[in-house]
């Protein structure tokens, strides 16, 4: 085996590791048998996300049959084996939602009303939930269009979600103001940087925290053909919540520690660790790149986040995969360097890939079966180059959401 093989192979047990240590499901249970709840009380428990799954069988086993009534909503696909005679499980669209996302939110909805003083709502919240779970105050159609416009336009988790508040019945603590005077406990594996709780699944047990100009600032940035409509939406800073407390169960620092162990078990030393990149995918992946020099050894170089990407053309990918094709560009015919990303959810924009893998040959490779890398990167059309030079990373639904790896390895 070549040392480009070696590399690959190396990232890919790197990223797969680190996927693995960052399953929600002990340090939910964790948190759960911390709380203490009263034996004496039964709660109502959502949990809703990516990986909602998880989290709902950590509360099975926590708390068991002082479950009253249980609600999971998580993507197609992420249900597994799941089964439960306590938990009703939806799936539904990300990243724009649909029928079954309002199915959702209209049954958590109705739940949440039906509580009382003295009652515990238990809410499990991950990344995805923002359109897995929802009820517009805005015809359906035309929300799923914001959110297209938002995603294509290249903004950042932040911004969208601060839009999705606004048009919804169940985000920016609305949820938790319906379940009122019920308390109303979160657990959340967050998936935004900085572990902003208004941000993680549109913050649906959380009060909004945005102004109106901040709001209509956002607005103008990215929908100025929306400006006018939605001017008028209630912020909702005014609402009754029964805060019984907001815990973590694991975010992308899980993720980027857990590869850094095992790139040291595997030789490496790291040479460069962060948890916090943002930016324009394709910008990212060569700038990281241009700053590595030619250190002899085997090197890492580990970087957890979310990047973003601005829709030009017309193609199929995610930003991990456009990512992996920039880098693929960039390498071109340079030796023993190795670069992939992944989302650690599994999925990565539309597709059913977690992102890609590119070294010095993964170009001319692309070439010889027919495609032109620099053009599909123009189209944003990274699933199609990377599948033809057979360097998708496929990990179907991992059951865990806390952002992205990404991952360089050098061995000069």
């Amino acid at each position: 085996m070549n040392r480009n093989e070696q590399l690959k192979n190396d990232a890919l047990d790197i990223i797969n590791t680190a996927i693995r240590a960052a399953d929600p499901f002990d340090s939910t249970a964790a948190i759960l048998r911390q709380l203490n709840f009263d034996p004496d009380k039964r709660l109502t428990v959502f949990s809703v996300g990516k990986a909602a799954i998880p989290m709902a069988r950590a509360a099975e086993s926590v708390l068991g049959g002082r479950i009253a009534k249980g609600l999971a909503v998580t993507k197609y696909g992420h249900t597994g084996d799941f089964r439960s005679d306590i938990f009703e499980v939806i799936e539904a669209a990300h990243p724009v939602s649909d029928g079954n996302s309002i199915l959702a939110a209209q049954t958590a909805l109705d739940i949440a009303c039906s509580l009382g003083a003295g009652e515990i709502l238990l809410v499990l919240l991950s990344g995805g939930g923002s359109a897995l779970f929802e009820k517009s105050v805005i015809p359906a159609e035309m929300q799923r269009d914001i959110t297209r416009r938002l995603l294509a336009r290249g903004a950042d988790i932040s911004d969208v979600n601060a839009v999705r508040r606004r048009l919804s019945l169940v985000k920016g603590g609305r949820l938790a103001a319906a379940a009122y005077p019920a308390r109303v406990v979160t657990v959340a594996l967050s998936d935004v940087l900085g572990n902003d709780r208004s941000v993680i699944a549109s913050g649906i047990t959380v009060r909004e925290p945005l102004s109106d100009k901040e709001f209509a600032d956002t607005v103008k940035k990215y929908l100025p053909e929306y400006a006018e409509t939605l001017a008028s939406l209630d912020g909702g800073t005014d609402i009754m919540i029964n805060d019984g407390g907001y815990y973590f169960a694991g975010d992308v620092e899980i993720l980027c520690s857990a590869a850094r162990r095992r790139a040291e078990e595997l030789g490496c030393e790291v040479a460069d660790f962060a948890c916090d990149i943002t930016g324009e995918a394709r910008d990212v992946a060569a700038e990281k790149l241009d700053n590595l020099g030619n250190i002899k050894g085997k090197r890492a170089y580990i970087y957890g986040g979310e990047t973003t990407v601005t829709l030009r053309g017309g193609g199929r990918g995610g930003r991990n995969q456009e990512m992996a094709l920039a880098a693929a560009v960039k390498l071109r015919g340079r030796e023993n360097i190795v670069f992939a990303s992944a989302g650690s959810d599994g999925t990565d924009g539309p597709t059913d890939a977690a992102g890609g893998i590119a070294d010095g040959d993964t170009y001319e490779l692309m070439r010889s079966r027919g495609v032109d890398p620099e053009a599909e990167l123009l189209d944003n059309n990274s699933y199609f180059a990377l599948d033809a030079a057979d360097s998708l990373i496929v990990t179907g639904p991992t059951g865990t959401n806390v952002n992205d790896i990404t991952l360089i390895l050098t061995d000069f």
